[in-house]
């Protein structure tokens, strides 16, 4: 398996755990690099995204956080993806929310449901500014996902002090199991 990770606006930089795990993983990892972290543009972000799983020759699991997360979605509205084994959502953002950045307003949430490929887990916090519980849900029932609340950790990134995020890890174990 081959990890492809997806950040949202801005990256995750250090003691962000999605940065962390990707370290750890490097051997077998990607990051999805854009040239502008601070104004996303849907078409320019897909397109590196595809540019990334062109070059992974096996199946992959996607770790997105954020913005990753409704690239990811939209992404999997536009192709079909035989390679796609899993898929680890954490904080996906509303994108008609009041905190929603306003450099990203071409990005949009699922308003109805797509055909799951593959084994997927939303993850969400009880506090996140960027997406409630109740659009989280949502999302996760759009993709036929499991949903998973952890609790009081805001955006669940590098501001949250999850470090290494061993809970999370144990979601991403536990999906992966469903793949075998």
């Amino acid at each position: 398996m081959h990890y492809v990770f997806l950040a949202g606006i801005g990256n995750s930089g250090e003691g962000h755990w999605q940065r962390l795990w990707y370290e750890q993983r490097s051997e077998s990892a990607s990051w999805v690099e854009h040239a502008d972290w601070d104004n996303p543009v849907m078409e320019t972000w897909l397109a590196n995204l595809e540019a990334t799983v062109a070059q992974v020759e096996e199946d992959i699991v996607v770790v997105a956080h954020s913005l990753g997360c409704v690239l990811l979605t939209e992404w999997l509205k536009r192709h079909h993806h035989p390679s796609l084994a899993a898929a680890l959502l954490v904080a996906i953002p509303d994108t008609q929310g009041s905190e929603f950045p306003p450099q990203a307003k071409h990005f949009s949430n699922l308003d109805h449901p797509i055909k799951k490929p593959c084994p997927m887990v939303v993850v969400a916090s009880d506090d996140d500014p960027y997406g409630s519980v109740e659009h989280a849900k949502e999302q996760a029932s759009a993709l036929n996902a499991e949903f998973r609340l952890i609790g009081k950790v805001g955006h669940i990134n590098a501001s949250s002090g999850l470090g290494d995020w061993p809970e999370g890890k144990q979601v991403l174990k536990n999906l992966l199991e469903k793949c075998v």
